[in-house]
């Protein structure tokens, strides 16, 4: 049988001579790039929780969705981009004691991406289920079954990654068909919400034609559809920035002997890349988390105005 992921990285990594200049041409600039996304992912993503936090009017199932994806970005920042930085200086000392960081680093890795991916999948369902039963949705999805499906995958996760300490080939295989099984039923979802905004789109253009005014229904109807359009872009995002990582898992498990592990590690550097661009994403295509974050950053601002006057007197 094949070696997993992990030993392949470990036993091409682990070595007592200093490495290689190709080596450090690619860790140097790699571990760079990790260090300026640290602070990206880490503020902005604790400016979108806060926003939540301090707007009970945003606390709606989608939004709590969105919330563990930020927290699962977050703790991207906090403590995978670290460490990954710490194996970088230790590959680049020469020094082959970094075994701990390295599955420390694979935990991580499993849990955040899987959680990423499974409560994507989760808020395409949540989408389609608005669009499809828009008057009955609020009785299906409730904000209290939005945080138990969060709550749930984050647990099954967490012994997912602990099981991979001891059951690295099984629990290898097990995230990939979990991960092959998120992408189809979103693959199927998104399908299901594009036939149904198409429908919306026509039913709308023929009554406009008859009535020049809205009813509350279609309202409904338009507000379900910018949010599936918003989900729709963190899911082509979040496709975009995962392939690449999904790509070199594979090359490096199929064809280790002609596969650069350091190479690699640009490959996951994008993947991890999809945790400083969610919160703009968010920030961007949401107009109430946007209203409350730029409320929150002109507090921020004030209060440093405030200050700065406060110290010019004195």
């Amino acid at each position: 049988m094949a070696n997993s992921t992990v030993d392949v990285m470990l036993d091409g990594l682990e070595s007592d001579e200093e490495s290689s200049p190709f080596e450090t041409s690619v860790i140097i600039p790699n571990s760079v790039l990790n260090a300026l996304l640290i602070p990206i992912c880490i503020a902005g993503n604790i400016l979108v929780l806060a926003a939540v936090w301090r707007n009970p009017s945003l606390n709606t199932p989608s939004t709590i969705f969105l919330c563990s994806l930020a927290v699962s970005d977050l703790f991207v920042g906090f403590l995978l981009l670290p460490v990954r930085i710490a194996i970088a200086r230790f590959i680049l000392s020469g020094s082959s004691s970094y075994s701990r960081l390295f599955q420390a680093r694979i935990f991580l890795t499993i849990q955040l991406c899987c959680v990423s991916l499974e409560t994507m999948t989760a808020i395409s369902v949540d989408r389609y289920l608005a669009l499809r039963y828009h008057m009955r949705y609020p009785d299906m999805m409730t904000s209290r079954r939005a945080t138990c499906v969060a709550a749930t995958f984050w647990w099954i996760n967490v012994i997912l990654s602990l099981l991979s300490i001891w059951k690295k080939n099984a629990i290898l295989l097990v995230v990939v068909l979990f991960a092959a099984l998120c992408l189809f039923i979103s693959s199927i979802t998104y399908n299901a919400i594009y036939r149904i905004v198409r429908h919306h789109q026509n039913q709308i253009h023929a009554q406009q034609q008859a009535v020049q005014s809205m009813n509350a229904e279609q309202n409904l109807k338009i507000q379900a559809k910018k949010r599936a359009a918003n989900t729709f872009i963190y899911y082509i995002c979040m496709l975009l920035c995962y392939i690449p990582g999904a790509v070199s898992a594979l090359i490096t498990v199929a064809y280790e002997q002609h596969w650069n592990i350091m190479i690699g590690w640009y490959f996951e550097t994008i993947m991890f890349m999809n945790s400083a661009i969610n919160p703009f994403l968010y920030i961007w295509r949401n107009r109430e988390i946007q209203r409350a974050v730029l409320k929150i950053l002109r507090k921020i601002l004030c209060k440093t105005d405030e200050e700065n006057l406060n110290n010019g007197d004195q």
